[in-house]
């Protein structure tokens, strides 16, 4: 098989249709979102904005896959071994049935939109999916038993599972051959189609539809045999999308899985767009408070201040660039150079640090108070970049000093206090400033591409992508593939404005979200950049009160006064679409806070820095006036501008 140019650009893992390049390119951390207990004893619900990463997590687990990983075990051993870990593999190959199916195709939502009562739409949804569930699982048992599909069905032996309710229920056809079913659930299918596609009323007479999702119960590891012996020692039922179908119908199979208790498993998948106002705004998003086991991608990879998502975008990174047809490419991060110490930026910096220093001087004005500040950096060793952030750092000290309001006495301050003050915060908004001031690059390096992924895997691939290829490209040509900091950040920054542009016409309210998201950036660079760092290294987001998010999850209130129901909307959609992070009942000041922190890509356009820390408290007024303020001198700009 050729191998593509560039394959950063393959991303939804639907339209990988090669099943090796699949599994040669999921990363084996991915599988760490799963519950550290055992994720086979209750519903799972994972959510995740757009790109996440949902649709791979469940894709390895169906049968192709798994097998693809155990015939290419001594090519991919770490998932090998995990999937080992979790059951799903033995020496044998799988011994679980994954049945996935997308919720994205076929004609669900179109059952709702049907004139007819709510319980025939519902049985008809059941009766919808009861068919292709089974369709799904007789395909994936075909695979894992190793018959011609659907030829050899007849040699696949189907009876009723020992613990299911009503062993003959008049919704299911066994005990029967695998032919037999298949055609049952073909027909099944055909009617329900028909009915969405017929002219005359439907009754419950004239289609009756499903009561239960009874291919759920049904289908067990003891029903389907072949030569009398299972062909699984367990199924794992797989609904993605879940978010495509209508409101109603969500809710309605949410209730449902989480009601019945099936024998089986089941996972579901999301994007956070299906969620209200409401759930967006409360914790019940990430938490579950409904559902036993909710896993929210983005939010558990920011645990550990997001370590672990570098090492997972890493390993993706390395996969996708061995598979590349570009020569001399090995790992991913040897293409980009993360320093600004090269030869071609020293005599800048030495200006700088020149420059800066008689600032300082001339802000401490002569006095004794900064006398060992200002000897211990003329005596510091070390670049002339490095030499230039330590000067940036004490110009930010000593502008903190003498803007303090209160009388002190002119007593000499010793490096020890400056050691005390200049902390990592300070250090990190010397270098923003003085990379804005010398017009240097500051988006740069594998650390820093991968905070402005913001935790969310198609983020990270479509700015890897640009930068991988014109490393490619720069490969082709014969000459080393490795972009320099200036390169990086302009397409970097290139990548992010194509993005941003998009948002009016793809994601809801947003050309609301744009301006509301604007408003916010326009106040944080205001603030970031004073002179004084006072919220050092820079603020990327802001807090709202948890008494004033509870008005904004409030239904009456919201409809009682439209402009808190418009920002309730937007603050809602830009959480769906990972523009907003969320953080709840931060304490601060006695009180507890809602944080909404920037998308780190957004940072970017900004011109703040990557860091999380920074915020600045809002009033529900300001929310507001934020969501109309179209006039942003960010709104073409940012870092240099």
């Amino acid at each position: 098989m050729r191998e593509p140019r560039n394959p950063f650009r393959m991303r939804a893992s639907e339209h990988i249709e090669s099943e090796e390049t699949f599994v040669r390119l999921f990363s084996p951390e991915a599988l760490k979102v799963l519950p550290k207990d055992t994720p086979w004893d209750h519903p799972l619900v994972a959510r995740s904005a757009p790109g996440g990463g949902k649709t791979s997590l469940l894709r390895i687990f169906t049968p192709a896959s798994l097998s693809t990983v155990y015939s290419m075990q001594s090519h991919c051993r770490e998932l090998y071994q995990l999937l080992r870990d979790l059951g799903v593999l033995n020496n044998d190959g799988p011994t679980v049935l994954g049945v996935l199916l997308s919720c994205s195709q076929g004609s669900y939502a179109n059952l709702h939109d049907l004139g007819i009562d709510l319980a025939l739409r519902r049985r008809l949804l059941l009766s919808l999916l009861n068919a292709r569930i089974t369709l799904a699982c007789l395909h994936g048992a075909s695979r894992l038993a190793r018959l011609r599909h659907p030829e050899d069905l007849a040699q696949l032996e189907v009876v009723c599972p020992s613990a299911g309710p009503n062993s003959g229920s008049q919704e299911w056809p066994a005990p029967c051959t695998g032919r037999e079913l298949f055609e049952w659930a073909e027909q099944l299918e055909l009617s329900v189609c028909t009915a969405l596609d017929s002219l005359a009323p439907l009754t419950q007479h004239t289609v009756r539809g499903h009561d239960s999702l009874v291919a759920f119960q049904m289908l067990a590891p003891e029903s389907l045999l072949v030569n009398g012996r299972s062909v699984c020692s367990r199924i794992l039922f797989m609904l993605d999308d879940i978010h495509r179908l209508a409101a109603d119908q969500r809710r309605f199979l949410l209730e449902t899985v989480v009601g019945a208790r099936f024998r089986s498993p089941v996972w579901l998948s999301e994007r956070f767009e299906a969620l209200s106002t409401d759930e967006l705004l409360s914790d019940g998003a990430t938490e579950g408070r409904d559902f036993a086991g909710v896993v929210a991608l983005e939010d558990h990879w920011r645990q550990g201040a997001g370590r672990a998502f570098e090492r997972v975008l890493k390993d993706i990174a390395d996969r996708r660039a061995a598979r590349a047809a570009a020569p001399n490419i090995g790992a991913f991060a040897d293409c980009l150079q993360d320093s600004l110490d090269g030869a071609e930026w020293q005599d800048k910096f030495r200006s700088a640090e020149d420059a800066i220093a008689d600032r300082v001087r001339s802000r401490a004005g002569g006095r004794g108070r900064y006398a060992e500040w200002l000897s211990a950096c003329e005596a510091m060793a070390g670049t002339p970049r490095e030499r230039a952030v330590a000067w940036r750092r004490v110009e930010i000290l000593i502008e903190r000093e003498e803007r303090k309001t209160q009388e002190s006495f002119d007593f000499t301050l010793g490096t020890d206090e400056l050691e005390r003050r200049d902390d990592s915060a300070v250090r990190a908004a010397a270098e923003l400033f003085l990379c804005r001031e010398l017009k240097a690059p500051y988006y740069y390096g594998m650390s820093r591409l991968s905070a402005m992924a913001s935790c969310n895997i198609e983020q990270f691939l479509v700015l890897a992508g640009d930068l991988f290829e014109e490393a490619a490209a720069t490969a082709l040509l014969g000459q080393p593939a490795f972009l320099s900091p200036e390169q990086q950040e302009r397409i970097l920054r290139n990548a992010i404005g194509r993005t941003w542009r998009t948002v009016p016409q793809t994601i809801r309210h947003g050309p609301d979200v744009q301006a509301f998201i604007e408003s916010i950036g326009r106040f944080a660079r205001e603030v970031t950049y004073q002179p004084n760092a006072p919220y050092a290294p820079g603020v990327t987001g802001i807090a709202i009160l948890m008494e004033d998010r509870e008005r904004l999850r409030d239904p009456g209130l919201r409809e009682a006064n439209p402009d808190l129901d418009r920002a309730g909307r937007v603050i809602a959609s830009a959480i769906a679409n990972n523009l907003l992070e969320v953080t709840l009942n931060r304490v601060c000041k006695g009180q507890r806070w809602m944080l909404l922190n920037l998308n780190r890509m957004l940072c970017v356009h900004f011109g703040l820095p990557l860091q999380y820390g920074g915020w600045r408290e809002k009033g529900l007024k300001e929310l507001v006036r934020f969501l109309d303020r179209t006039d942003s001198p960010t709104r073409k700009g940012g870092l240099f501008t």
